[in-house]
């Protein structure tokens, strides 16, 4: 009865095991599935909070060089420096020789110059420009450079930031070298001549974009790296330094031979335009000559008109003439003149 009860008692018991396997296998599979499913979050959890924690420790322990990193972001910045500078010099030529010299000592170059002589009477004075180009740290140092070669009468530094340029600029290479890529795949791929034709002129199209792109981006690069001056270079005018004399304290030697200059001047001026114009003398003169003959032609009939007259003004004359200094002579004219008057009274 026991041996009854013991086998029963232990057949309960396996059977009860039995069961609670059974029922906790779906348990333990679900289990499973969030262990592999889930698992992945809960395991990808502690290392996202961790990487949190680690950004903040870093955030944090950067907090303190926050203004250190503004600066360098400030220094980054991709300025762009063109100056213009001019300058009152005693010697135009050696000034722009020594600028030039001073920007090949800085790593630049002169990229343009310009020369103009003037003058006034007999003095002359030269002016002109030198346009150049120097690393963008020895901008300053150049102006000082230029500064020192005379006096300078007007200065001027602008600036151009390009930096959301440059930016865009490499984003829409990056897109362009990126698309560039994958038509050279399809291209590989292809198998139908239309298709490859297609292709090749996209790739033609792509490739002249990123090659203006890649241009555009050295020039906004090479003017970053490189600041512009351009100096303009002026003697000093010489009528305004003799201005500047009083007029009772000019050399006389000075004086005279500015006189004598001034004769010289005029004199040959004069036969100059004696020269210009004796050709125009010449032109105008025969007809002068032949309208004077004309009109002396259109005289001489009106005194033909009155030859009669005139002839007998003559002969008046003449017997005026002879008739002078001779006394009158008392014939009794007057009487037998008288007579018939009395005859017909």
């Amino acid at each position: 009865m026991s041996k009854k009860s013991l086998v029963v008692a232990l057949a309960v018991t396996l059977l009860l095991a039995g069961c609670t396997g059974m029922g906790g296998n779906p348990v333990s599979g679900d289990g499973a599935e969030l262990a592999t499913g889930g698992g992945g979050d809960a395991g990808s959890a502690p290392a996202a909070e961790g990487a949190q924690q680690q950004r903040a420790d870093t955030s944090g322990g950067d907090g303190g060089s926050g203004s250190v990193q503004v600066d360098a972001a400030a220094q980054q910045r991709a300025i762009i420096k063109t100056g213009r500078m001019v300058v009152e010099v005693e010697n135009f030529s050696q000034s722009r020789a020594t600028i030039a010299s001073q920007a090949r000592q800085y790593g630049g170059y002169v990229s343009g110059s310009n020369q103009r002589l003037h003058r006034t009477g007999n003095e002359t004075w030269t002016s002109g420009y030198v346009v150049v180009r120097v690393p963008n740290e020895r901008y300053q140092s150049m102006q000082d450079d230029v500064a020192a070669e005379g006096t300078v009468l007007s200065e001027e530094t602008n600036t151009e930031d390009v930096t959301d340029q440059l930016v865009d600029l490499e984003a829409r290479l990056e897109n362009l070298r990126q698309r560039r890529a994958r038509l050279r795949t399809f291209y590989e791929d292809a198998n139908d001549t239309e298709e490859l034709l297609r292709i090749e002129e996209q790739l033609s199209d792509v490739q002249g974009q990123i090659e203006r792109l890649e241009a555009k981006q050295r020039s906004l690069e090479q003017r970053v790296a490189f600041s512009t001056i351009r100096v303009e270079l002026q003697e000093p005018e010489p009528g305004i330094s003799q201005i500047r004399t009083q007029y009772h304290e000019q050399s006389l030697t000075a004086v005279f031979l500015r006189s004598v200059t001034d004769v010289y001047v005029f004199g040959r001026a004069t036969l100059v335009t004696l020269a210009a114009a004796a050709p125009w003398l010449g032109v105008l003169a025969l007809p002068a000559y032949g309208l004077r003959r004309l009109l002396r032609g259109r005289r001489l009939p009106r005194i033909g008109g009155t030859e009669g007259g005139g002839g007998s003004e003559t002969a008046g004359d003449d017997e005026t003439a002879s008739g002078e200094g001779e006394p009158p002579e008392d014939t009794g004219d007057g009487d037998a003149t008288d007579s018939p008057t009395d005859g017909e009274q």
